[in-house]
């Protein structure tokens, strides 16, 4: 099972670690695995389209999704730089995936 980390592309901040996003793993694609995190916190509808990693750098609304290592520890505080800077240099980015406000 793939196991992504999701960065939110406007704050630079984790948003989520699907190690431990309701429930284990899933065997799911970036944007399935953006969608499940958006359906557990947001009310909104949004609309989604999956992109090559390098679109984030337009500054568009959305998430810049990694490929987690099987042995990679489990993020504890999305909000800390060092943390954050740690996983991107281990982590693969695989895809942005660009959010829009229905």
């Amino acid at each position: 099972m793939p196991r992504y980390i999701i960065l939110d592309n406007v704050t630079g901040s984790i948003r989520a670690d699907t190690l431990d996003l309701d429930g284990p793993p899933r065997d799911e694609s970036p944007l399935e695995a953006v969608r499940r995190y958006d359906a557990l916190t947001l009310d909104d509808e949004r609309s989604y389209a999956e992109e090559h990693p390098s679109a984030a750098l337009n500054n568009v609304l959305g998430y810049i999704v990694y490929l987690a290592p099987d042995d990679y520890p489990k993020i504890r505080d999305g909000e800390d730089q060092d943390v954050i800077d740690a996983m991107i240099a281990a982590c693969e980015p695989v895809a942005f995936v660009e959010v829009r406000e229905l």
